[in-house]
């Protein structure tokens, strides 16, 4: 049981702990052997098909990997990411605060089990372009992150958006015209809180 135990850790590694019975298997580890170490208390099932190590040190990346590995448990997706508010609070450049997490999968994607109610899913196309990893977390960049929050949260909060990024010097001037091409060109203009 160690050599199993030992690639499941290799898989959960790059995920604070976390790993799909799916992505076990493709690693040689049957379903039914990954049971059996949470029957035994040595992982804990966090979800249908969706497992973790107990005693994994907690990061604040922890819900955001469970997140995005939640509606891969059962199937291959081709991108699982971050998206929204939750993007633009994992790239740093919000006070949004949002009490879910939001993730964009694939739009034909189709999932019958009830989600968390800290998740929301998103189901669209996400150009390859605009996928990212931010600490180790599969996202959507932030430019497609500001347009994604432009018709839920209005032009105070895009323009707030733009002008933090541009500050920090996230953004390129590819991206920062797609943004006025977006947008228009008073994102450009320093913002000012009301």
């Amino acid at each position: 049981m160690a050599k199993i135990e030992d690639t499941l850790r290799e898989l959960a590694a790059e995920q604070e702990g976390f790993f799909t019975a799916r992505a076990a298997e493709e690693a040689g580890v049957p379903r039914v052997l990954v049971v059996q170490l949470a029957h035994r208390g040595r992982l804990t099932r966090v979800a249908q098909g969706l497992y973790r190590f107990q005693n994994w040190p907690t990061t604040r990346l922890q819900q955001y990997h469970e997140a995005v590995l939640w509606p891969r448990a059962h199937r291959e997706l081709e991108y699982a990411l971050v998206s929204h508010d939750s993007a633009l609070e994992l790239h740093n450049v919000t006070n949004l605060n949002p009490g879910v997490i939001h993730v964009t999968v694939p739009p034909k994607t189709r999932i019958s089990r009830q989600r968390p109610v800290w998740l929301l899913l998103h189901f669209a196309n996400v150009a390859e372009a605009d996928r990212a990893w931010e600490q180790g977390v599969p996202i959507v960049s932030l430019p497609r992150a500001i347009e994604d929050i432009g018709p839920l949260h209005g032009a105070d909060v895009v323009h707030r958006a733009v002008s933090e990024a541009r500050e920090r010097h996230l953004l390129r001037e590819d991206e920062l015209q797609r943004l006025v091409d977006t947008f228009g060109s008073e994102v450009l203009e320093p913002y000012h809180a009301d």
